[in-house]
């Protein structure tokens, strides 16, 4: 573009250069946009120019522009790249779910390119281009293919010696009077206290000075702690009960059927590796049932 090259270089004669045209071509090309924008863009010297207020402007929109068009042409690139496969997930599934099987992905198909991007952030309103997306539950409108891959269930867990001061049997009832670590997050449903008790015919929790967190693992590791009962979702928080570093209080649950989606996008073909890997995962998602706080190691005492 004879504008962005003359404003970048301050010279008709280097910009004529640099593009492959006669210095008078440039000259002209300029003094046609000055024309129809009718403004003067350069102040002309006998060897520069010097941009003007209005090209200051100008140089500024045309940067974005070309800008835009660099990522454009970026995200086009990795688009029509079968050597790549870009995962957006939400943060406990990267955990819980994904990383336990991206190494064994990656030695199947060692010449694949695997970009991990892992956030809180709802899919449905990330700018963020990728191949294959992770996230409980559907967040509104998307533009993108949406797979239900794996159910989940939400039950109450805690710390073993928060547990060991308890009853041996607590009711719903029983729970809305302990302290209650909650989560909450912006524009994302989420199981909170409210909700799990109704469903048992208890009111909402009758403690208000409980700490409320907007990251579900901060959660579970103040839960670790001692310091009181969260809602743990049984997929990723079996690792934390397999360590001993939490149990299920009761064998209250609230299952999730289809609550784990993949995102696919629709504006493209979905490379055969982008299939194996959901079919990976929905393999490790779907051998059975959810395991209920029982059959996960809940606590229990004699």
């Amino acid at each position: 573009m004879p504008f962005e090259a003359a404003y970048r270089l301050q010279n008709f004669t280097r910009a004529a250069e640099e593009l492959h045209y006669s210095q008078a071509t440039v000259s002209r090309r300029i003094a046609e946009l000055e024309a129809d924008l009718g403004v003067t863009l350069f102040e002309r010297h006998r060897y520069d120019v010097v941009p003007t207020p209005d090209a200051e402007v100008l140089a500024a929109s045309v940067r974005l522009a070309l800008g835009e068009i660099s990522r454009t042409t970026d995200l086009l690139r990795r688009r029509t790249d079968a050597s790549s496969m870009t995962i957006f997930s939400d943060l406990s599934l990267a955990t819980s779910l994904v990383a336990p099987v991206l190494g064994d992905f990656q030695r199947a198909n060692p010449e694949l390119k695997i970009r991990m991007l892992s956030s809180f952030e709802p899919i449905e309103t990330t700018r963020e281009d990728f191949d294959v997306g992770l996230q409980y539950w559907r967040s509104g409108p998307n533009p993108y293919e949406v797979v239900p891959i794996g159910d989940d269930s939400v039950y109450p867990v805690c710390s073993p010696t928060f547990a060991d001061r308890l009853p041996a049997e607590l009711s719903a009832a029983d729970l809305r009077e302990l302290p209650l670590l909650h989560v909450a997050y912006d524009n994302k449903d989420w199981i909170d206290w409210s909700q799990f008790l109704e469903s048992f015919g208890t009111d909402s929790p009758s403690r208000t000075d409980g700490m409320t967190f907007s990251s579900y693992q901060v959660c579970l590791d103040v839960a670790e702690r001692g310091e009181g009962v969260a809602l743990g979702w049984a997929r990723s928080v079996q690792p934390r009960i397999d360590a001993g570093l939490l149990v299920a209080l009761t064998d209250l649950t609230m299952p999730q059927p289809d609550v784990i989606n993949a995102y696919l996008p629709k504006n493209r073909p979905t490379p055969p590796h982008v299939r194996d890997f959901i079919t990976l995962l929905t393999g490790r998602l779907r051998p059975g049932p959810v395991h209920s706080p029982g059959q996960s190691g809940g606590h229990r005492r004699s």
